[in-house]
């Protein structure tokens, strides 16, 4: 874990060091161990780094032709060296090699450009801001914001896509100067402009690919097998964080094989109806490891909203990240790595993806219908509101805008915004479209991929980073290493979704491949997320602060949203008429957030 920041000026007078300085300040909670610093003639570049064991080269790393800033952990022979000499030797080329996360800055002091990068899946972040010939590049949002001469003003025209999703994707942020540096791409900047392209183009397998059951199940096998191994090397005590579902199950399995003994550690939430504790307990009891189960009490929802808002410099994904941040301090004095299970459902098919096969075996069946009477069935279909059925079977996900939350749908947001010009009706085909075009694969995968674009880097991946950067942590995904992902990618949709009875079961080739190893009630039981206490605890001890936030949205002089469509929402949850948790969960992460950085 690293955190890597940096000014340039591309004409007049060189940055000013002290706030260089600034950015390392706020940078420092990523790399407590060490800091480096280079400047020369228009740039200022810093970094903070954690220890990761062995002969680490310093950083920047600088040579004649640049200077190179890593936020990275590189699972191949020579560590981060192999990345920086695959940076060197072959630009984005070498990229497409290595199996790492990562992000980073290159200054090439000759040509007088800077190049900002990120992984395929966006494991670490990176922010940047232009305002005229001054840049600024920073590892989060919230130190960008110390600069004098970026603005803090809210970009109006992002905010339907946060209520739509919960979150922006990148490269859009809710800050008007900030932007993000989208997974799987390079952002280039000099005198001349910005320019951004993608250098990662995953391949999917083909419309129409079969695999033998047992072969897709060995190679994921073998394929996370390889991917846990690369993650318990390094000094220092691992855990695991185990939910009880099958993915941390695998990972715990596979470490214990491979001879290691972390601990594994379960959040639990009091008051939470589903408690899964007993489930991780089992898992623990049969791996033989110790097993710690960290309880967070509702109070400290409020009690941390404020202070882990500021740490992300933009509206928390869920209420969620408060628990996990606990979570994580929790760890600081036992642990220097973490493993998580997350990106197993985006990568294998997991959460969501047996409704989504009924669904789309739904829609098949005015498939097999004649040409005429199929197209006549589909208008029939959209006329009835029954989108489901009046979908593109090929197309599935793309014509039903599936990828991340549906929080305020545009008429929602017609009722709820003060300007009727943020509204944005087709804001969920604008973001997603894109993420469809990229591929040509079957109707599962093409959705799995949509998730891997928008979901997995801006939720989880984005908690994840935040709230162990903050802790002293280093979060490792074994779910999305390099190889598994492509291995994952090359079996069809049907392969990871498959047919069982009435229904469908996730995640085939990994259940086939536990199906020895666990309990079966482990084996057949869905995966949950971290603990994210929405509606019955804003109707409980959360009662407070619901109503405390809603008279500061009703009374928010930028007048965004309409006051009584609030209060509507906050009175027919309270009274129990509808559960609208998650919708005033999403306005209150957003108005703490904005009153976070009002400075």
């Amino acid at each position: 874990m690293s955190g890597i920041a940096g000014i340039l000026h591309l004409s007049g007078a060189p940055p000013l060091r002290d706030e260089a300085q600034q950015l390392s300040t706020g940078v420092a909670h990523r790399g407590r161990d060490d800091k480096g610093w280079f400047a020369d003639g228009p740039a200022v570049l810093v970094h903070r780094r954690q220890a990761g064991g062995g002969a680490e080269a310093p950083e920047p790393r600088v040579n004649a032709a640049r200077v190179l800033l890593l936020d990275a952990r590189c699972y191949q022979p020579g560590g981060n060296a192999a990345l920086a000499a695959a940076w060197d030797r072959d630009g984005l080329d070498g990229l497409r090699t290595i199996n790492a996360d990562f992000a980073l800055a290159s200054w090439d002091r000759r040509s007088k450009v800077l190049s900002l990068a990120r992984d395929p899946l966006g494991t670490r972040p990176l922010y940047w801001v232009r305002k005229g010939d001054k840049v600024a590049f920073c590892s989060e949002i919230h130190p960008l914001l110390g600069l004098s001469w970026v603005s803090r003003a809210v970009a109006l025209d992002h905010v339907a896509e946060y209520l739509s999703f919960r979150y922006v994707h990148a490269p859009r942020t809710l800050l008007q100067d900030v932007q993000a540096v989208p997974p799987g791409h390079v952002v280039r900047i000099d005198a001349s402009g910005v320019r951004t392209d993608r250098w990662h183009r995953p391949r999917w397998a083909p419309p129409g690919s079969r695999i033998d059951e047992a072969d897709a199940a060995g190679m994921v096998d073998a394929s996370l097998r390889e991917s846990v191994r690369r993650r318990l090397e390094g000094p220092g005590p691992v855990s695991v964080l185990l939910s009880g579902g099958l993915d941390s199950s695998a990972i715990l399995f596979h470490a214990r094989e491979l001879g290691a003994s972390p601990g594994a550690v379960t959040l639990a939430f009091d008051g939470d109806p589903a408690d899964e504790t007993a489930f991780a307990a089992r898992i623990a009891k049969v791996m033989d490891v110790q097993h710690q189960v960290v309880r967070v009490d509702g109070s400290a929802l409020v009690d941390d909203l404020w202070e882990v808002t500021r740490q992300f410099g933009q509206p928390l994904p869920s209420a969620a990240a408060v628990l996990q941040n606990r979570l994580m301090a929790e760890l600081r004095s036992d642990a220097r790595v973490v493993l998580s299970g997350d990106g197993g459902d985006e990568v294998l098919g997991g959460r969501g993806m047996n409704v989504l096969a009924a669904r789309l075996r739904r829609n098949r069946l005015l498939g097999h219908l004649p040409g005429p009477l199929r197209r006549m069935g589909r208008g029939v279909a959209e006329k009835a509101g029954l989108t489901d059925l009046a979908a593109s079977s090929n197309q599935f996900g793309r014509d039903r805008s599936i990828g991340g939350s549906r929080v305020f749908h545009s008429a929602e947001r017609v009722e709820l915004l003060r300007d009727p010009g943020l509204v944005r009706p087709g804001i969920r085909r604008t973001v997603l479209d894109p993420f469809y075009q990229e591929v040509d694969t079957d109707p599962i995968n093409a959705v799995l991929h949509a998730w891997q674009r928008g979901w997995l880097p801006e939720d989880s991946l984005l908690r994840g980073d935040r709230t162990a950067a903050w802790n002293g942590l280093e979060v490792r995904y074994p779910m999305l290493d390099t190889e598994l992902v492509a291995a994952a990618r090359s079996l069809p949709g049907s392969a990871k979704v498959v047919a069982q009875g009435m229904g469908f079961q996730t995640k085939w080739p990994l259940r086939v491949s536990m199906a020895q190893r666990l309990p079966k009630q482990v084996l057949n039981r869905p995966k949950r997320s971290l603990p994210n206490p929405l509606g019955t605890w804003l109707r409980g001890a959360g009662r407070g602060f619901l109503l405390e936030t809603v008279e500061t949205l009703a009374n928010d002089p930028a007048g965004i949203f309409l006051p009584a469509t609030v209060r509507r929402l906050s009175d027919e949850h309270l009274s129990g008429k509808a559960n609208h948790g998650l919708k005033l969960w999403t306005l209150a992460l957003f108005i703490v957030w904005k009153r976070s950085i009002a400075g």
